[in-house]
């Protein structure tokens, strides 16, 4: 497992990244908690290509995804709207 740990509005919080050997998660953690309901995920076999064939890093953009969505409250804006409908 790595982990990227970074502050938001001064508190701690950290992006986790795991493999079971076929797929790569991401999801974001604070005090050991999930922070939201996202979790992110790329199997190995398109990480490789998109990465081989496009330059692109996917797990890389997986954790800026996670990472933008703490930032941003994304899940919190969800929740706000789904109680709106």
């Amino acid at each position: 497992m790595k982990t990227i740990p970074f502050t938001h509005n001064s508190q701690n919080y950290e992006i986790r990244v795991i493999s079971d050997g076929s797929t790569i998660y991401v999801r974001a953690f604070k005090d050991g908690q999930a922070v939201n309901g996202y979790s992110y995920q790329v199997s190995l076999p398109v990480a490789f290509d998109l990465n081989r064939i496009h330059g692109l890093d996917a797990v890389q953009d997986l954790i800026k995804n996670a990472k933008h969505d703490v930032v941003n409250d994304t899940w919190e804006k969800l929740l706000i709207a789904l109680k709106s409908l």
